[in-house]
């Protein structure tokens, strides 16, 4: 065999390295590590997605809470904040950004004596999935 009858031979050989694809086993690696990617991944956006909603749910029930202690901060009749206040439960309705919560306030005196005179307000938000009440308390004395 000359040289030149070597040539188409090595040219054979050459495409078909050159064509050649992957392997079975190259394959089914490459879909076990694409699919554990994809599982995490969608482990990950779950959770973004859970965390993310809970956020938003605390945000809104702490405005709550935060709009009616500003409320009563701003009550100009001292002597009537117990009677307004005491005891007051809210909802909302369907159309409000609000809806499903439910907002209870109390409003107790201490005094009036020579020493206190003072009115604690807790203000407590509940509902709508909260994993805990959203609750503030203040303290309001006579001016």
């Amino acid at each position: 065999m000359t040289a030149t009858d070597r040539r188409p031979a090595v040219r054979r050989t050459l495409r078909r390295r050159l064509r050649a694809g992957f392997t079975l086993i190259e394959v089914i690696l490459a879909i076990t590590i694409l699919g554990g990617s994809l599982l995490g991944m969608s482990m990950f956006v779950r959770n973004f997605t859970k965390t993310t909603t809970d956020t938003t749910v605390r945000t809104l029930a702490n405005d709550l809470v935060n709009a009616r202690i500003e409320t009563i901060k701003g009550w100009r009749v001292y002597s009537t904040l117990v009677a307004t206040y005491n005891g007051v439960s809210e909802t909302w309705p369907t159309t409000s950004p609000y809806t499903g919560f439910t907002r209870r306030t109390v409003a107790l005196r201490t005094g009036p004596t020579a020493t206190a005179d003072y009115i604690t307000v807790t203000v407590t938000v509940t509902g709508r999935g909260l994993s805990s009440t959203a609750k503030t308390t203040t303290i309001i004395a006579a001016f």
